[in-house]
């Protein structure tokens, strides 16, 4: 059994960028692609495996999944929350670190970060000054972590397609019933909600792809990315407007 897995939502409907998870990103690459390596040469002692659909479109990314050798669990494609539960149950997980496919930014350091403080809490991230949890911005940096049981007790409580789509919202929409840790953001973000680094339109993904070819692996980190998008004009123009456009 493993205590704690690396949970990747990933699918190709999505309504505004289809198959944006899978199209070439860096070279033939894909963001999914990039989001394993990355994930792969952080962590060797947790399960790392990819939460997909049941739906023939995402073929693609369990033939992605064969040739990464990634661990993979498909699922129903509307109840995502469901999906997380049959997933960490088939593999044995008990501690879940929720990520979302569509951020080629990622964070290895602050993912082991909420690894190594989570303790018996039922939710664990990062949040704004405000108390927002980073979940609920564009930033596109940091995962959440939560537990099996919890997600469990949350199916139990609601039936909302609202809670069953986007799997934690309820956890930290109802703090009364739950255990709810949230750490303090990096101060160099901690109050940057017009950083937009998340993938969901054609604009975020072509100016993703501009910002990745300036930082690389070797240049995944806060400092740098936030140095390089506030000496960028457009890119500021671009992620304030996709923001507007995309409010969660």
């Amino acid at each position: 059994m493993y205590s704690t897995g690396l949970i990747i939502q990933a699918r190709t409907t999505s309504t505004r960028l289809p198959g944006k998870v899978i199209l070439p990103f860096d070279n033939q690459r894909s963001i999914l692609e990039i989001l394993i390596d990355r994930l792969k040469n952080h962590f060797n002692k947790e399960k790392i495996i990819v939460a997909t659909t049941t739906n023939p479109e995402d073929d693609t990314i369990v033939g992605l999944c064969k040739k990464t050798n990634t661990a993979y669990y498909r699922g129903d494609e509307n109840n995502v929350l469901q999906r997380f539960i049959e997933a960490a149950e088939k593999f044995d997980i008990r501690n879940i670190v929720r990520i979302n496919a569509d951020n080629p930014f990622l964070l290895p350091g602050y993912i082991q970060n909420l690894i190594d403080r989570f303790n018996e809490v039922d939710y664990l991230s990062y949040c704004f000054d405000d108390g927002t949890p980073v979940i609920k911005s564009h930033i596109g940096l940091f995962a959440e972590m939560t537990r099996l049981e919890t997600l469990k007790k949350v199916a139990r409580l609601t039936g909302e397609p609202l809670y069953r789509e986007h799997v934690t919202n309820y956890i930290y929409s109802h703090p009364q019933k739950f255990k709810i840790n949230l750490l303090p953001l990096p101060g160099l973000i901690k109050n940057r909600k017009d950083i937009r680094l998340t993938v969901d339109t054609k604009r975020d993904f072509e100016m993703a792809r501009e910002i990745y070819k300036k930082t690389g692996e070797k240049n995944l980190d806060i400092e740098h990315l936030i140095t390089l998008i506030d000496n960028n004009s457009d890119w500021k123009t671009i992620m304030l407007k996709e923001i507007k456009n995309n409010a969660k």
